[in-house]
């Protein structure tokens, strides 16, 4: 019997050490998912269930207290906006954020609005820019960091030049500016 174990063995080696590889791997992944993964899987899971139950109690929250969050709220967004006679700063802010990204400023055209029920303008600026496309994504991104109230209306990019990179961004903005400061 053990001389015809060793010929099957000597006969299929490689068969058999593969087997015993997979046999190995299998018991690794085994040990692996059972050990860390399924412990970290509860883990995720019990998160998930505190989050979900802080959701709901939140989403139950006296009509006070979310009334008092939104007054607050409303606050810290009016501070938030500068006065009608900073529009020039506002302006040159994002002028120079343009000028910092290295790309070129194209016409640039304003108008204000008066936003209605409330005490504030609305300026729309419609400008264009050209440069390579990692510095109109660069410009495009400072707009989205102001520290003022610059609302993203429109994006269009435009390549004319498939064979050189300059990439002209149209976008309007708006900016809003609380009326009679």
């Amino acid at each position: 019997m053990k001389q015809i174990l060793l010929e099957i063995y000597r006969l299929k080696k490689r068969s058999l050490n593969a087997a015993l590889l997979l046999l190995a791997v299998n018991i690794a992944v085994y040990a692996v998912n059972s050990g860390y993964l399924t412990g970290a899987v509860n883990e995720a899971q019990q998160k998930w269930h505190e989050l979900r139950r802080k959701a709901a109690a939140a989403e139950s929250a006296d009509v006070s207290v979310v009334y008092r969050q939104g007054v607050s709220d409303l606050e810290k967004l009016s501070a938030v906006i500068p006065p009608k006679r900073q529009f020039p700063q506002v302006l040159g802010d994002v002028l120079d954020a343009a000028a910092s990204n290295n790309v070129v400023t194209g016409a640039v055209t304003y108008k204000p609005q008066v936003v209605k029920n409330e005490d504030l303008l609305a300026y729309g600026i419609n400008m264009s820019v050209s440069g390579s496309y990692a510095a109109v994504k660069s410009f495009l991104a400072d707009l989205q960091h102001n520290r003022e109230l610059v609302v993203i209306e429109s994006v269009s990019l435009t390549n004319s030049d498939p064979f050189e990179e300059n990439v002209v961004m149209h976008v309007s903005l708006t900016v809003y500016l609380r009326e009679g400061a």
